[in-house]
């Protein structure tokens, strides 16, 4: 029997990892052709989303390995609540920090919106963690906010 923190894991739609240029480079997963055409930053987040048989990989070159994600546990989609969560996001003064952002319902009570975003404004103490989850949770149809810090892989 499945735990519901094991159920949360399964309805992310998204992992993500922070690699460095090195690592970009050096790894034969990685052909010469794109790395040639990537921009040149000291890190690259990757964001894996996985959908039955298919895993999508996007790369985003960044200045800092420090990323977070906010994943938020939504009661449905709408025009209302997606314009809610940018203005929420607008408030932050998050938006310019923004790498990545997509949604997804899984069924009609399941559904997730997440960003991913560089950290370094989040850690500031205007917006602390529980200041950014209140904002999200008073948008209409927001049920929860997770952040999460973004794994930085390192071989050593």
């Amino acid at each position: 029997m499945t735990t519901e923190k094991e159920e949360e894991e399964k309805k992310k739609i998204s992992l993500g990892l922070i690699i460095s240029n090195e690592e970009l480079n050096n790894n034969p997963i990685f052909p010469l052709e794109i790395t040639k055409t990537i921009s040149n930053t000291p890190y690259y987040l990757l964001i894996f989303i996985s959908r039955e048989d298919v895993v999508k990989i996007s790369c985003f070159p960044t200045e800092t390995n420090n990323i977070k994600k906010i994943l938020i546990k939504l009661m449905e989609f709408s025009p209302d609540l997606v314009k809610g969560i940018s203005r929420v996001l607008n408030e932050l003064n998050l938006s310019k920090d923004i790498l990545h952002t997509t949604g997804l319902c899984y069924e009609m009570e399941k559904c997730f919106y997440e960003t991913y975003l560089v950290g370094d404004s989040l850690d500031t103490s205007e917006n602390s963690f529980e200041t950014i989850k209140k904002k999200f949770k008073a948008v209409s149809k927001v049920i929860n906010v997770f952040i999460e810090d973004i794994p930085f892989f390192s071989k050593t």
